[in-house]
């Protein structure tokens, strides 16, 4: 019995600084608005121009959105683990929105992210772009959104997302 008691202290030390943690997901608040956009590398018919928040570069959002609001299940915040380039400074864990799409949602995110010609997306939160993420394979049923860990912006979108701080 004295076993155990250690073994069971380890297990949920262990389990609470696990990289990749992800908070109790729920659905998306009522009134919070989110909308992810394939982007087009030109403007043209049926774009309309927004702002990288990491790079300040104007994107070209094609409309309409590939998923809204609706086609999402359930969000939480995530924190995931990055690692360095060479392993020169030690990996930080940092927060990302990880989304849960409904199959409708998850049936239009699939067809956006199959086809070479959307190979980024961005992601708006009540408007706002947080994140424009690079795409390298299509997307099914769930996925987490990075962004600049730094930025308020990005840090107060998952939090009126999540409700989670």
């Amino acid at each position: 019995m004295k076993c155990m008691i250690p073994l069971a202290l380890t297990v949920v030390l262990l389990a609470g600084c696990e990289p990749g943690t992800t908070a109790i997901p729920g659905p998306v608040p009522p009134g919070v608005i989110i909308e992810i956009y394939a982007v087009a590398a030109v403007e043209g018919l049926g774009t309309k121009a927004a702002v990288d928040p990491t790079t300040k570069a104007t994107i070209n959002l094609v409309g309409p959105p590939v998923v809204q609001t609706s086609d999402i299940a359930t969000v939480a915040k995530s924190m995931i683990e990055i690692e360095t380039v060479g392993g020169v400074e030690p990996a930080e864990s940092v927060p990302a929105l990880e989304i849960v799409l409904n199959p409708a949602g998850t049936k239009k995110m699939l067809a956006a992210t199959t086809s070479p010609n959307s190979s980024t997306l961005a992601v708006l939160v009540d408007g706002q772009v947080v994140s424009v993420p690079q795409i390298f394979s299509p997307i099914n049923g769930s996925f987490r959104v990075t962004g600049d860990h730094r930025d308020p912006s990005f840090l107060n979108a998952i939090s009126a997302v999540t409700g989670q701080p």
